[in-house]
Order: structure tokens, then sequence, then C-alpha cells
């Protein structure tokens, strides 16, 4: 498994920022620390850490239910779901996807990978969307089903850590920095 850079504090994964101008290009992470940086391989890196981090809060909402719910992290995790997803994809799709393309070992097989994985982009978008909900409500202490919540939560966050592992042993082996930015 490749690990560049370190893990992010868990107090790091949920700051936001609105001083962060982001080019015509760039999608916000809402991430104050990721989207302070450049966009380089070494910043897919800690941002997958930051999903992953995300993906264990997400865990530790979904193990406390339905008696120990901490509504205070539901509504952090519905606010950094979204942006983090939407900004990360939009990195691979416009920045990371097009440089393998071009890369000479690119063959039909990494076409059909790379399309996959959009299309998995969008699936996780949408179900980031409705979890976001789902969280909200959790957090503001409406009445949910808990069971649905609970398997809601899990199915997200399990399959992220897949579609992560995935990126890191399939696209990422061998890759180096040059041309990504």
């Amino acid at each position: 498994m490749l690990l560049i850079g370190t893990p992010l504090e868990k107090s790091d994964m949920l700051t936001t920022t609105t001083t962060y101008s982001a080019g015509p290009t760039e999608t916000k992470t809402g991430n104050a620390r990721l989207d302070s940086g450049q966009r380089t391989l070494d910043w897919l890196y800690r941002a997958h850490e930051e999903q992953l981090a995300l993906c264990q809060e997400l865990e530790d909402i979904a193990d406390s239910l339905p008696a120990s719910v901490n509504r205070q992290k539901c509504i952090y995790a519905a606010k950094a779901l979204g942006p983090l997803i939407k900004g990360i994809h939009h990195y691979e799709e416009t920045v990371l996807f097009p440089h393998l393309q071009a890369r000479p070992e690119a063959n039909d097989h990494l076409s059909t990978t790379l399309e996959r994985l959009k299309f998995e982009h969008c699936e996780d978008e949408c179900f980031a969307e409705e979890l976001t909900d789902a969280l909200l409500r959790l957090g503001s202490g409406a009445a949910v089903n808990m069971e649905a919540v609970g398997y809601m939560l899990r199915g997200f966050f399990e399959g992220l850590r897949r579609h992560i592992a995935f990126e890191r042993e399939h696209l990422l082996m061998g890759v180096g920095q040059e041309g990504m930015l």
C-alpha cells in the first residue's frame, strides 16, 4: 500500500475554510489543509487519507446507533462529506485520469477502468448527498430509521474504502509526480 505524507489529524478532517479561492478548474474539498495545497499526486494521497479518516468517523457513527449518537459528529460529518468527495473526484477526473491516459503504456483496459471509476464517482456523489441528508436529520434529533441510516453509513464507507484501495493498487502504483498539477 502506498502512503505518501503523514495522515492529517482528526481535527483537521472537518475543518473548513472560506478564504481559499479555487482556480477556474479546481473544486474546493471543504478541508483547509487540502484546499491550501497545490494539487499533486502527494495531495491525492493526503486526500485519500482524509477520505479514510471520514470513513472512520462514519463507522464510529454507525457503531453508536441507535442509543449513543453524537449529534455534533453527525453534523460535522454531513458538512464535510459532499465537498470532500466532489473535490477529490474533480481532481481525479480532470488531472489524474487524463495524465494516466497520456502515458505511453496507456491501453484500452485503462480507458475501460477509468470509465468505470468515473461511474463509481457519480454513484458515490449521489450516495453522499443522500447520506448527508440522513446525517443532518440524525444530528438535528429528527426521527430517523436507525437501521436504515446504519445500513447507509456502512454501505458508503465500505464502498469508499474499496474504491481507494483499488485506485492505490491499480492506478497509482508506479505513477511519478511528473506533470501532476
